[in-house]
């Protein structure tokens, strides 16, 4: 089954892009005249559409409120995944820096969501209470040893991790951020596992899609991308993911949180947008959903006229899959399975007995 693949505001390792705070990657099923159907409202003197070269003009509104309402635009097509951008980036920091701690230090870090429990108050920090300016500045270093690694980024963040941790007063506090701080112990061992796409949003939205895709579906699917940077960076990753992890099916993860590997990736092929009015659709719907997430959904501009359409659209009313603050978290129960593998002791066990072709594949 070929799946169409597009993303909208990526800012590569730039978590904290004013101008673009969502990242969304969308991905369809439609036949290439059901995509020239559902684009036929829209004419334009440009050979290939363009949700960007469009949205500035009135005259292009109604056509994309009548392509975001057909029929087809439903879940059953049309699978989203929607990310706040700083939000993932407190999820990095937690993943790289605390889940590192808690290893090394025998405690787990997955089971009971405590990963995300982690994120969450880290963006609670960050965004609405009022340390929010010291937090947001923690992030923005963090971001720069991350894309650096250098000796003064790294030196940078640990004094604003120390200014942080001594200016708590509350025990409760102290002890959720010092995992942070005890971090700088094993700080070299992180970096060097660092490329310059690790906290890149490309890979983990790929490959969520395409576990939706194919549990769905019940077969494999075959990936037919936008050109990106980002895919084609990891291109042999996935590849690694989907032939050589494991020879059996196996679902990794807690409760709900499951990936099934190997990944049920056929193929991965990278096209130019002009040349697919299927990958011109991804665009158009991806870019929408976006455009709408920063303006209604952020807050940022309640008022714009093309963002408040959008949102009266079947496209805004769809299930997408988010990565987003989510405080009834914290009422959540998890409860463990015995059938429960935690994914990094499964992907660290699955890479060292196919070594040779991990070391092949991993990008450095």
């Amino acid at each position: 089954m070929n799946i169409y693949f597009d993303e909208a505001g990526n800012s590569g390792q730039n978590l904290l892009d004013a101008d673009q705070p969502i990242y969304v990657l969308v991905s369809h099923n439609f036949s290439i005249e059901e995509s020239e159907a559902i684009l036929s409202p829209l004419t334009t003197d440009s050979e290939e559409i363009h949700f960007s070269k469009i949205k500035k003009y009135p005259k292009y509104q109604k056509p994309i409120e009548e392509i975001l309402n057909n029929p087809l635009i439903n879940y059953d097509r049309i699978k989203i995944a929607y990310y706040n951008k700083k939000f993932a980036l407190c999820a990095h920091l937690v993943d790289q820096l605390v889940e590192t701690t808690f290893y090394n230090n025998s405690l787990e870090y997955y089971e009971g969501g405590l990963n995300i429990a982690f994120a969450q108050s880290l963006y609670l920090q960050s965004h609405l209470l009022e340390s929010k300016s010291e937090y947001t500045e923690l992030l923005t270093r963090f971001q720069k040893m991350i894309r650096t690694k250098d000796l003064d980024s790294i030196n940078h963040f640990y004094e604003k991790a120390q200014e942080i941790f001594d200016n708590i007063t509350e025990d409760g506090e102290k002890n959720f951020f010092f995992p942070i701080l005890k971090s700088k112990d094993y700080i070299e061992e992180i970096l060097e596992s660092i490329n310059k796409f690790s906290i890149d949003l490309a890979l983990p939205s790929l490959t969520i899609l395409s576990d939706v895709w194919s549990k769905r579906e019940k077969a494999k699917i075959k990936i037919i991308h936008d050109d990106s940077k980002q895919v084609q960076f990891w291109k042999d990753f996935i590849v690694f993911l989907s032939k050589d992890i494991t020879n059996e099916k196996i679902d990794v993860g807690f409760d709900e949180r499951k990936m099934t590997f190997p990944l049920q990736i056929d193929s991965v092929e990278l096209i130019d947008s002009k040349h697919s009015i299927q990958i011109q659709l991804s665009d158009l719907i991806g870019s929408s959903f976006a455009y709408y997430a920063k303006n209604i959904l952020l807050e940022r501009n309640k008022e714009d006229t093309l963002a408040k359409i959008i949102s009266n659209t079947k496209l805004a009313q769809m299930n997408v899959h988010p990565l987003q603050p989510d405080l009834s978290f914290f009422e959540k129960e998890f409860k463990r399975d015995k059938s429960d593998i935690n994914p990094l002791d499964f992907l660290s066990i699955k890479t060292l007995d196919k070594r040779d072709r991990f070391d092949e594949s991993y990008p450095k």
